[in-house]
């Protein structure tokens, strides 16, 4: 479902429409799809905000949000997308991998963080994705580390796991930082998506106290 620039009132009777009472699995950990994150780690921590680090637009961002919509849509699971730059282009996805799916389309920081506030929130989700890899860095320095510091505790309080991806390290309160190193060939483009996420290069940049590898 696609909300573009929606109301907060409006997206919380989205919400209550689309994802009535879930149903929580047991573990603390969502799996990833992501050979390289989910055998370190056993994939993203619940009840924690994750920074995954896009330092390039060839370094496999959609990549890896592809894989997760893959993912989560088997276990079931419950997904958002914050599409800050509205730049999510659906056509790449398989058509069965959108229906778990709440896309909220945005068109500047100042949209999406209120959004992120009132996700982060949301009992029944079990992955809220805020997409600013192509936002601008100067726009990003000038969310305040408080911000950040509310959206963690705000994750910490459901059983939703919460990741952000950015151009560079800039999430302060992030339990766990991960960063995509590999730029992607152009003959990567003939390459079906599974296979090109087993080479999927994702390296733990920060790790903090109350992440637990599986």
């Amino acid at each position: 479902m696609a909300v573009p620039n929606a109301s907060l009132s409006t997206l919380r009777q989205l919400l209550a429409e689309r994802f009535p009472q879930a149903t929580r699995p047991a573990s603390g950990l969502l799996p990833t799809g992501v050979p390289s994150v989910d055998d370190a780690l056993g994939g993203l921590p619940r009840h924690a905000l994750t920074e995954l680090v896009c330092p390039a637009p060839s370094t496999g961002s959609q990549l890896f949000f592809s894989q997760l919509l893959a993912t989560t849509r088997a276990l079931p699971a419950r997904v958002a997308l914050i599409d800050a730059a509205d730049q999510f282009d659906p056509q790449s996805i398989p058509r069965e991998d959108l229906e778990h799916l709440l896309w909220v389309r945005c068109r500047s920081v100042a949209d999406a963080m209120p959004v992120a506030d009132l996700l982060a929130r949301e009992a029944n989700l079990d992955l809220v994705v805020l997409d600013f890899a192509p936002v601008p860095l100067p726009s990003l320095r000038r969310i305040p580390a408080t911000t950040w510091y509310r959206l963690q505790r705000a994750a910490g309080q459901t059983d939703l796991a919460f990741l952000v991806f950015t151009p560079a390290a800039l999430v302060p309160s992030a339990q766990l930082r991960l960063q995509l190193e590999t730029t992607a060939p152009l003959s990567a483009l003939q390459t079906p998506r599974p296979h090109l996420a087993v080479d999927l290069d994702v390296t733990r940049q920060r790790q903090r106290l109350g992440v637990t590898p599986a």
